[in-house]
């Protein structure tokens, strides 16, 4: 058996060692990521809690796929139109890794869901109470000076309780850089305290770490957002809080349409930029969007993308929740 394996490989030995080399070329990965447009998530459909009202149309989000630019994605992208390679370094978070950042982009994406329930309460009137608040590590800068790592619970800086990042900034102000302190912080559950060295960073003393904070709230609607493991990002925000609004209060602004966008959103209501709205676009209107809904900053791409593919299809902008609100109901 033996000999017949070596006289096999002998006597095709240059068609293996192609195979090999063509393998090897097909899965090599460039140091690019490939954007090509998405679809939508009706965010009416993971919305669920007591006393919710149910609507005639829906509120989606609208997202951007990714394709890991391999050789043979990476030579479709240049005949595949709407298919646009980027430098991978424009898509991760300083030094992370793509897999890293988007771990990253999932804590992104909670504190997303806990700013929309947070504003959706706000605008309806609703009554709530915190009922649980977690600052969570998200970007540690690779100058900082510390075992943090992303995903890791802040307690507290030298016995100061954090609140939120703001304290933490305030408490470095009185300090300079060289100086040690201790934060407290939970990972997997236990607790751990580490000595953080301050470094110098844009010229102001920092530790070198982000964090975003995520709320958990008591109402009489017991509101539930459902995600899924591959889903990250912030940036379904500003449809989250319209999903959410729409289910706590009795009128259906939907009035039968399907509302899909995509826009960041603070817990006062502010709406943000976002990146790649050509491709949300592309997927609203693919998904059968009657109204695409977007930040201010990314209106004039989004008119442009449409008028350049004759896309019918209304396109409102937002600079607040209440701006988003207003303009729906106008509809």
């Amino acid at each position: 058996m033996i000999k017949k394996i070596t006289q096999f490989i002998k006597e095709n030995l240059g068609f293996i060692i192609f195979l090999v080399l063509f393998y090897f070329v097909m899965n090599f990965e460039l140091p690019y990521i490939i954007y090509t447009p998405g679809g939508a998530i009706n965010l009416s459909e993971r919305i669920s809690g007591d006393n919710i009202y149910k609507e005639d149309g829906s509120f989606s989000m609208t997202y951007v796929s990714i394709v890991r630019a391999k050789v043979p994605f990476m030579l479709l992208s240049y005949v595949i139109p709407d298919w646009d390679a980027i430098p991978k370094e424009k898509f991760t978070y300083d030094d992370n890794d793509v897999n890293e950042t988007l771990e990253i982009d999932k804590i992104y994406m909670q504190e997303a869901i806990s700013n929309a329930e947070e504003a959706a309460y706000k605008a309806a009137g609703i009554e709530y109470k915190e009922k649980s608040t977690e600052n969570i590590v998200t970007y540690v800068s690779s100058k900082a000076k510390t075992k943090l790592k992303h995903g890791d619970v802040l307690i507290d800086v030298d016995g100061i309780e954090l609140v939120d990042i703001k304290v933490l900034q305030d408490y470095i102000k009185t300090k300079s850089a060289g100086d040690k302190i201790e934060i407290k912080y939970s990972r997997d559950g236990k607790e751990y305290i580490d000595e953080v060295t301050l470094i110098t960073l844009n010229k102001e003393t920092k530790a070198g770490i982000s964090m975003a904070k995520v709320k958990k709230f008591e109402t009489d609607y017991s509101i539930d957002v459902k995600t899924k493991a591959s889903e990250s990002g912030p940036s379904g925000g500003l449809m989250t809080t319209l999903a959410i609004y729409n289910a706590i209060t009795e009128e259906d602004i939907t009035k039968g349409k399907k509302i899909m966008g995509t826009g960041t959103i603070e817990s006062d209501g502010k709406v943000g930029e976002i990146g790649g709205v050509k491709y949300k676009l592309i997927g609203a209107v693919k998904s059968g969007a009657d109204v695409f809904i977007c930040p201010v900053k990314n209106y004039d791409e989004a008119l442009s993308v449409a008028k350049k593919k004759n896309y019918n299809i209304k396109i409102i902008s937002a600079e607040t929740f209440q701006d988003a609100l207003d303009k729906i109901k106008a509809l």
